[in-house]
C-alpha cells in the first residue's frame, strides 16, 4: 500500500495518466458527437456543453481518474506476477500453477483444445447452416465463373472458393453443400489457429489466468462463432494476422535464436506471403513495420533484409507475371482513394466551397451524381463510380484542386474522415456488426453461387441473429462497449500508455503490428466489424505483452 501511495506522488504516472484521459475524452466525446450530431462541431445551448471542448473538459476528471486507477491496478497485478516468479508467494500461485500444469500439461492437450474451439464454432454453424455467405463471396465465385478472374478480391481466396464450388457441382452436389465444406474447413483452420495462440502463451509462461481467461474468450465471445463460419476472407486473414504478431514477438525477444538458423526465418515469411496474399492492406501492414524492426535489429540486418527483399520480390510477382499469367485483372486502385472520396463528397453535399474551376477538374473523376451519393460511414456508393482511369491521367491537378478545396473546407473534411472510421475507436457506435444472412444475387444466372441459409436448430439461429444482424447487445450497457471494436483499439491505447509509463519501449515493437494494421484501417472503406476483428482476436496477446518480464535471453539492445 505504501508503494501505491509513493507511486502517486511520482510526477510520471500523473503525465501519462492525464495523458491518456485527454485521449480517451477525446475518442468518447468525438465519437458521441458523430453518432447523434454527425458532426463534431456541432454547437449546443447548454452552456456547459456547448461545443465538443466543453465536452471534453466536463470528461477529463473522470477519465483521468479512471486512467489513473488502471496504471495503478496493472502495476500491481504485474508486482503479483513478478512476486509468483521468484518464488515470494510459492505456496498459494504454486499451487495454482501446479493444477493447471495438471489440466493442460498432456502432450494431447493442443489437439483437445483445438477440438474444443472447433466445438464452440457448431452453435453458428448450425443456427445458420451453411454459413454466412455473403459480402464478397457470391461475388468472387459468381465473376470466375463468369469468365471474369480479378485480383479485386485475393486469388488465393478465390481459388479456394471457386475450387470447393467446382469440385462440389461436378460431382452432383447443391452449393449449399459446396457452401458447408468451405465453411468446416474455415473452422477448422481457426480453431487451429485459436489452439496456437494458447500454446503460444504456455510456451511464453503467460499467468495462468491469461491462459484460462483466453480460452474463455475465445470460446465465449460470440463473434469467433460468427466469424469463424463468415465465407469472406477477412476471417482467415485475422487468423494470420495473430500468427504473425506471435513471430515479430519471437523476432524480437530472441533475435539471436531466431536469426541463427533459416527454419524460423521461413516460417516467419510463410506467414507474411499468406498475410498479403489474404488481403492487400496484409503488405502495407508488414511495410510499416519493416523500418523499425531493420533499425532495432540492425545487428541482423542482412537475414532481416533479405526477408524484406524477399517479400516484396513475391508481392511484385503477384501482382505483375502471376496476375498475367493467370489472366486476372488487377485490383482497381480506387481501393486507396476512400479519403479523398469521402472529404470530397462530404464537401459537395454540405454545399461547401468547391469553385467552377476546381469542379472542371474533379467531375472526369467524380460527377455531381456520384458526390450526392457520399455516404457517412461508407465510402462504396461513391467509390463504385469513382473514374480510376481519369484521375491516373490527372492525378497531381487533382490532388492539387483536393488540397485547396480541404483548405477552405477543413471542419468539413475533419468529419469526413472522423465519420469513415468512428466506429473503429468509438466504443458506442451502432454501425453494422456481421448480417447473420447469405446474399443470393443474381438468382437466374448459372454461374453465381446459390446459397440459401437453413438453419439446423432455431434457438442457434436467433441467438446469432440477435447478436449480428439485429445487434441486440447495444441496448445492454457496459456489454455494448465489451463488444465493439473501439474497446480493442482502447485497449491499445492503454498498453501503449502502461509501457510507456514504465519504460518498457521494447514492448512497443512487440505490439507495431496492431497500430500499423490500424492505421491502414483508418484510410480504408468502411470501419465495419470484419476489417476490426484481427485487433479483437489478438487482444490476448496483447494483454500477455503488457504482463510479460523480461528474461535473460532477451535482445538488450533496444
Amino acid at each position: 500500500m505504501n508503494n501505491r501511495f509513493q507511486c502517486l506522488r511520482n510526477l510520471r504516472i500523473w503525465v501519462f495518466a492525464v495523458t491518456g484521459g485527454i485521449i480517451f475524452a477525446l475518442c468518447d466525446r468525438l465519437g458521441y458527437m458523430l453518432k447523434n450530431y454527425g458532426s463534431i462541431w456541432a454547437v449546443s445551448e447548454n452552456p456547459w456543453h456547448r461545443t465538443v471542448i466543453h465536452r471534453v473538459l466536463l470528461r477529463l476528471p473522470f477519465s483521468v481518474a479512471a486512467v489513473l486507477l488502471l496504471l495503478l491496478l496493472t502495476d500491481w497485478l504485474a508486482g503479483r506476477i513478478r512476486s509468483d516468479r521468484s518464488g515470494a508467494d510459492t505456496k498459494q500461485a504454486g499451487c495454482v500453477r501446479r493444477i493447471w500444469e495438471l489440466l493442460t500439461g498432456w502432450k494431447y492437450s493442443f489437439y483437445l483444445l483445438w477440438l474444443l474451439f472447433f466445438l464452440s464454432f457448431l452453435p453458428a454453424f448450425l443456427g445458420g447452416y451453411p454459413g454466412i455467405f455473403a459480402a464478397d463471396a457470391p461475388n468472387q465465385i459468381g465473376w470466375t465463373f463468369s469468365g471474369w478472374l480479378t485480383a479485386h478480391h485475393p486469388l488465393l481466396h478465390t481459388g479456394i472458393l471457386c475450387g470447393i464450388f467446382s469440385l462440389a457441382r461436378s460431382w452432383g452436389f447443391s452449393d449449399n453443400t459446396a457452401a458447408a465444406v468451405y465453411t468446416v474447413l474455415q473452422m477448422a483452420a481457426l480453431s487451429g489457429i485459436f489452439a496456437w495462440v494458447w500454446k503460444f502463451l504456455r510456451q511464453e509462461k503467460a499467468p495462468c489466468w491469461l491462459q484460462a481467461g483466453t480460452i474463455c474468450y475465445l470460446c465465449v465471445l460470440p463473434f469467433h462463432g460468427l466469424m469463424a463460419v463468415y465465407t469472406t476472407k477477412d476471417t482467415l486473414f485475422s487468423g494470420i494476422f495473430v500468427l504473425c504478431v506471435m513471430q515479430i514477438y519471437q523476432m524480437c525477444v530472441s533475435p539471436q535464436e531466431y536469426f541463427s538458423g533459416w527454419r524460423r526465418l521461413f516460417s516467419g515469411g510463410f506467414c507474411f506471403v499468406l498475410l498479403f496474399l489474404f488481403r492487400n492492406n496484409g503488405f502495407h501492414t508488414l511495410l510499416l513495420c519493416m523500418p523499425f524492426l531493420l533499425l532495432v535489429l540492425r545487428r541482423f540486418w542482412k537475414k532481416l533484409f533479405l526477408l524484406l527483399a524477399g517479400l516484396l520480390l513475391l508481392y511484385q510477382i503477384y501482382n505483375g507475371p502471376l496476375l498475367r499469367l493467370v489472366g486476372a485483372e488487377p485490383g482497381n486502385a480506387r481501393e486507396a482513394y476512400s479519403v479523398l472520396m469521402q472529404t470530397l463528397g462530404r464537401t459537395y453535399v454540405a454545399t461547401g466551397d468547391i469553385r467552377p474551376q476546381e469542379m472542371d477538374i474533379i467531375r472526369p473523376v467524380m460527377e455531381e451524381d456520384t458526390l450526392a451519393l457520399y455516404t457517412p460511414n461508407l465510402s462504396d456508393p461513391v467509390k463504385n463510380l469513382f473514374h480510376t482511369e481519369a484521375f491516373e491521367e490527372n492525378k497531381v491537378q487533382f490532388l492539387k484542386t483536393w488540397f485547396s478545396v480541404g483548405w477552405r473546407n477543413k471542419k468539413i473534411y475533419i468529419d469526413a474522415f472522423l465519420n469513415t472510421a468512428s466506429a473503429f475507436w468509438y466504443p458506442g457506435t451502432e454501425e453494422e456488426y456481421l448480417e447473420f444472412v447469405c446474399f443470393d444475387i443474381e438468382t437466374d444466372n448459372p454461374a453465381y453461387p446459390h446459397v440459401r441459409m437453413t438453419p439446423v436448430f432455431s434457438l442457434f439461429y436467433r441467438y446469432y441473429t440477435a447478436i449480428g444482424t439485429e445487434a441486440s447487445f447495444r441496448q445492454i450497457p457496459v456489454l455494448c462497449e465489451l463488444l465493439s471494436m473501439g474497446f480493442y483499439v482502447w485497449l491499445m491505447i492503454y498498453a501503449a500508455l502502461y509501457v510507456c509509463w514504465k519504460r518498457a519501449y521494447e514492448k512497443l515493437l512487440w505490439m507495431l503490428p496492431f497500430w500499423s494494421y490500424l492505421l491502414t484501417g483508418l484510410f480504408g472503406p468502411a470501419a465495419l466489424l470484419r476489417y476490426g476483428y484481427p485487433l479483437m482476436l489478438g487482444a490476448p496477446l496483447l494483454i500477455f505483452m503488457i504482463f510479460r518480464q523480461k528474461k535473460d535471453g532477451d535482445c538488450r539492445k533496444m
